[in-house]
């Protein structure tokens, strides 16, 4: 069965969608949320079973009677590769439909240049197939996390300051050259956004903000189902709140306050050896950072009324609980009355969250409604149903 069909309708993607953010799910429900007849879903599942994409199986969950038969996406059978970097290195992962991780290297690279990066992602690449018995023709893509934003082009990259080799180059074709296979640029942000759209925190929301703690303050907004890039591909960017030279709620700031405070220490990676709430340095910034992301919701939540605001990015697990713990002691107006607060959760993706988010570029670019261009809305006949 191939997995690498010709583009899916827009029904068809958007089938696929329900069964893929619902994990199991009965035809009957799919032809509730979408309105569409059951002859119909029967003819696009049926489609997606012969394509390898879908399994229905019965469900024996103690149910009296026939057992229903319910839908999940088949795992171990379309796989994506993703690849995050960061100064002196980066991490290239396999990644199946059910967001499963098959293999993940973490490589160290001195020279952070596009050349560079594309001849060990295509090296790397075929090593890892090779030692999972992964045929390629079962990939259906390779998505790269990339740090900064982009021209008024929507493709060049505006680099940010640490990676100046990456500056003003145009990505996605030479990375696609170099692996033989579809490859897709976005910036950090958006990637850790459609990371937890299709695998996180935000699987039960159809509108949310992400903020990503990165080197710099990024984010990203999935808004009615959909990655919401803006005219250029440069929104959700709330760290322009946070002038450079000024305190920030940043993973470089943190970093700037250990070193100034004698710490040995040099990547966001560091970060790993240091216990947030025994080191005084690392609770005074984790207690101003609080207090400056929680203004920065109330904006947030002004200008996008989110569901949630997720709180992740490059900071190690324990430095974003530590955030969340400090949120939720502070008390603030909402942006106008009797409008509350967007409530902040942490990121479930801990540190595996830059590779899916960058490996879920391709799968939700292949499968999803909308991001082949056609308008893809989740809210059908009044009812949610991504």
């Amino acid at each position: 069965m191939s997995t690498s069909p010709l583009p899916l309708s827009f029904n068809e993607r958007q089938t696929f969608a329900l069964v893929h953010r619902h994990k199991k799910i009965a035809r009957t429900t799919i032809s509730e949320l979408t309105g569409l007849t059951a002859t119909t879903v029967s003819r696009l599942v049926t489609r997606l079973l012969d394509l390898g994409l879908l399994e229905e199986k019965p469900d024996r969950s103690g149910q009296l009677g026939q057992p229903r038969k319910m839908l999940s996406v088949r795992s171990r059978q379309a796989y994506s590769i993703g690849v995050n970097f960061m100064r002196g290195r980066f991490d290239i992962a396999l990644v199946d439909l059910c967001g499963r991780i098959a293999r993940v290297d973490t490589i160290r690279i001195e020279e952070v240049t596009a050349g560079r990066i594309a001849e060990t992602a295509a090296f790397r690449s075929t090593e890892i197939l090779a030692q999972c018995e992964i045929d390629r023709d079962s990939v259906v893509g390779a998505g790269f996390s990339v740090p900064g934003g982009f021209s008024p082009d929507g493709e060049t990259l505006l680099a940010h300051e640490w990676f100046p080799d990456l500056d003003r180059q145009t990505l996605a074709p030479m990375f696609s050259e170099a692996l033989g296979m579809p490859c897709s640029t976005d910036t950090d942000g958006a990637c850790a956004t459609l990371g937890e759209y299709l695998y996180g925190q935000g699987v039960d929301h159809s509108t949310f903000f992400l903020l990503h703690l990165g080197h710099g303050v990024g984010g990203g907004a999935i808004i009615d189902g959909q990655l919401y890039r803006g005219a250029h591909r440069n929104a959700s960017k709330p760290g322009v709140l946070f002038p450079y030279g000024t305190p920030r709620p940043s993973g470089q700031d943190l970093l700037t306050c250990l070193i100034e405070a004698g710490h040995d220490i040099k990547d966001i990676a560091d970060l790993d050896r240091i216990s947030p709430e025994s080191d005084p340095t690392v609770i005074a910034w984790l207690d101003r950072a609080a207090q400056q992301i929680g203004e920065l919701g109330r904006v947030i939540t002004a200008f996008l009324d989110p569901e949630t605001i997720i709180v992740g990015g490059r900071l190690p697990q324990t430095f974003n609980n530590a955030l969340l713990h400090r949120l939720g002691k502070i008390e603030l107006p909402g942006p106008s009355r009797g409008l509350p607060n967007a409530p902040f959760v942490a990121s479930s993706l801990g540190p595996r969250s830059g590779v899916l988010g960058a490996a879920s570029l391709p799968i939700f670019g292949t499968y999803y409604p909308g991001a082949d261009g056609t308008t893809g809305n989740p809210y059908i006949n009044g009812r949610r149903t991504m």
